[in-house]
């Protein structure tokens, strides 16, 4: 009641709004009010056979000959007691897909593996697709029809090249009582261990929905959000009865619109992921209630370049805090490609981190280069950065033939689970996707962005990815960078303002608060006391301005300079020539002004970073954790480039204040290194010598 009269009382006296406007639940932290069971603690090693033989006949390809013997031999005793003596501790297996009825015989047989899994003390895990077969649900299930996304003209909504397939309306009320239904008997039923929720992904891109239900929704999502005078200031008028979702029939390609300057488009990506969120919180809290041992993921795919929430509707800081786990099927494998980018999917694990989450990836033989034998890059990328997973390791028939050194990191991870579970990562720097500004251009945000994560990734600087939500205590970092974050709300520019003032960096890029959370120009830019430059019409910003606020530096850099010239992506034009689909992996070559960023960083953090190296290439990366009850942290280095060992290196980490170091020990999946490294403590540091990594060395150190 306080927040609506002071959001009225701006509204009727003319003067800004303070915090977000309106009710934004961008800003609003998810709370994971739910205890995960304690077998989750204990590192989770899995395969998965999630495709019936229903949909493997019916989706065609290349189908082998035996498929049928094949298929059940993934559901066998024999197989799953290999599974067992690799190491492998949970089966993901089909469930759902298809349709319930036209499923039963694969159903049977999900109960049967389950029977064993557990007979032999391994985990269940279920799959529950999201799309609907027009030629067997629909065929079962007639009133499913209702449940079908449209597009503006009235067409149904196919799955991709799959147009037996339709994408689903997940919150139509019909659709969330048949998906509760279907949790109700994986869990009572088939006695999961745990939900997958797939193809989250692809569902709701920008051009769909134009459905009376979704258009109600729509309207009542607008109606809570913003009282009748902020309805009027949003968009001219407060009687929104009339406002539908955008309309596109002129615009051949939706994602290649950057900025987002429409308010009620804006206001459509953000109920895309509101309505999506609200979904999956409703269905994540039904399962819990059945089993609250019972874990719960879905499959939105990570972060990699591209406007996620424009594309698809996925905001990840309101969606996956609702369960535990997330997947990503992004192609960005860890290694140096051609070019001589490092590709990873650090970005995804880091976001996984900062909201208490596990994130799920291929990391066995089935997307490894063979003569590299890169599946143990992917592991030990899933070990320095991950969280409670080592990782899917292939099909439950992949252990008939999983690889030495692939058993190898498998037993390294679970004997060493202990330096892995109850963990979190130590940070200097959080760098901010905000969403206003990442959801509304899908340009310079995220170019600067994407750019700068490349840096501190590469550089070897200890940092987290932080949201809207976490700049309410960022007692955590000594500096906040912003690339590019240029639409920020009061309530933001007010936390920033603070956590500067009382002695933290700030690095700012770009447009940086030069717009409001509607997107709406300011006169100035909003921390223009902040970082000490003003934004004049007809006069270029400088390229670099460093300064101090309160107690705290700032630096402004005008630009993230790509390594390549990119079109239309100069410092002054808004428009982004790869549309919403943005920056992926072939951008990330470390920017042009590499070295002035990395000044300004270190400048504005006013002493060492948790970690440094003092000689260690640009193509091995680190990740800092710490064990929860302070007793030690751990240092993980990674060689992204393959067949290219590194020479042992001295290193110096931070040790908190009132801890002393008892022993630095050094182990690796890779050879016999094992045992404790002489070391020096100085100032807080402790000093030691890294031994030479050929791809994933951990430093244990010991309070």
């Amino acid at each position: 009641m306080i927040l609506l009269k002071l959001l009225l009382a701006g509204v009727l006296l003319n003067v800004p709004v303070l915090a977000q406007i309106g009710n934004a639940t961008w800003a609003t932290p998810v709370k994971k009010d739910f205890a995960e069971p304690a077998w989750w603690d204990q590192g989770v090693v899995f395969v998965g056979n999630w495709e019936p033989l229903v949909f493997r006949l019916r989706r065609g390809g290349n189908v082998p000959e035996n498929v049928e013997e094949l298929y059940r031999k993934e559901h066998t005793e024999e197989t799953v007691l290999k599974l067992k003596q690799a190491g492998v501790n949970m089966i993901l297996t089909h469930f759902y897909k298809t349709g319930l009825d036209s499923e039963r015989e694969d159903v049977e047989l999900a109960k049967q593996l389950g029977v064993l899994c557990h007979k032999h003390g391994m985990k269940l895990g279920t799959y529950i697709g999201g799309t609907i077969f027009a030629e067997t649900l629909l065929r079962d299930l007639p009133e499913a029809k209702e449940w079908i996304r449209y597009d503006e003209y009235g067409n149904a909504i196919r799955y991709s090249q799959q147009t037996y397939r339709y994408r689903p309306d997940f919150n139509h009320p019909g659709y969330v009582e048949y998906m509760k239904r279907i949790a109700r008997i994986a869990v009572e039923e088939v006695k999961t261990d745990f939900i997958h929720f797939d193809n989250h992904a692809l569902i709701a891109p920008p051009h769909t929905g134009n459905t009376p239900e979704i258009n109600r929704r729509f309207r009542e999502f607008l109606r809570k959000k913003y009282t009748p005078e902020l309805l009027k200031r949003r968009f001219g008028f407060a009687d929104i009865s009339a406002v539908t979702v955008p309309a596109w029939h002129n615009i051949s390609r939706p994602a290649t619109i950057s900025p987002v300057t429409d308010p009620v488009m804006q206001e459509w990506v953000d109920f895309r992921c509101a309505d999506l969120a609200a979904y999956y919180g409703e269905v994540a809290d039904y399962i819990r209630k059945l089993n609250p041992n019972v874990l719960v993921e879905l499959n939105p795919h990570g972060i990699y370049g591209s406007n996620r929430a424009f594309l698809n509707g996925i905001d990840h800081a309101r969606l996956v805090p609702h369960g535990s786990v997330f997947w990503s099927e992004e192609p960005n494998e860890a290694q140096v490609d051609a070019n001589g980018i490092l590709v990873s999917k650090i970005r995804s694990m880091k976001l996984a981190r900062s909201l208490d989450q596990t994130l799920f990836s291929y990391t066995g033989a089935q997307r490894a280069d063979a003569q590299l034998r890169s599946y143990r890059l992917l592991m030990a990328e899933s070990l320095a950065f991950n969280r409670n997973s080592l990782g899917d390791l292939g099909s439950p028939l992949s252990a008939y033939e999983f690889p030495g050194d692939l058993l190898r990191y498998v037993r390294f991870y679970l004997d060493n689970n202990r330096y892995y579970s109850g963990t979190r990562t130590v940070a200097d720097v959080a760098i901010l996707r905000s969403f206003p500004s990442m959801a509304y251009n899908s340009a310079g945000p995220h170019l600067h962005t994407t750019l700068l994560e490349q840096l501190l990734i590469q550089y070897k600087v200890p940092f987290d990815i932080i949201f809207d939500q976490n700049l309410a205590d960022l007692s955590k970092y000594r500096t906040l960078v912003l690339g590019d974050q240029e639409a920020l709300s009061d309530r933001a520019l007010g936390q920033i303002r603070d956590f500067v003032k009382a002695g933290g960096g700030l690095v700012a890029t770009g447009r940086t608060s030069l717009y409001n959370d509607w997107r709406r120009v300011r006169n100035d830019y909003g921390l223009a006391d902040v970082l000490g430059v003003h934004s004049v019409r007809g006069r270029a910003m400088p390229e670099e301005q460093r300064g101090t606020f309160g107690k705290g530096r700032t630096v402004y850099v005008r630009d993230v300079v790509a390594a390549d010239p990119i079109p239309g992506i100069e410092a002054d034009a808004p428009n982004s020539p790869t549309g919403a689909s943005g920056f992926g992996r072939a951008y990330w070559k470390l920017p042009r002004n590499s070295e002035q960023l990395m000044a300004a960083i270190r400048y504005v953090n006013g002493a060492p970073f948790a970690v440094e190296f003092e000689h260690a290439p640009l193509t091995t990366v680190m990740e800092i954790t710490e064990k929860k009850d302070g007793s030690g942290r751990m240092l993980h280095w990674v060689n992204y480039r393959l067949g290219t060992p590194v020479p042992s290196t001295t290193v110096s980490v931070s040790v908190p204040s009132g801890k002393t170091v008892q022993s630095v020990e050094v182990i690796s999946p890779d050879s016999n290194i094992s045992g404790k490294v002489k070391f020096t403590v100085e100032k807080n540091k402790v000093r030691f010598q890294f031994p030479a990594l050929e791809v994933y060395n951990v430093a244990l150190i010991n309070y």
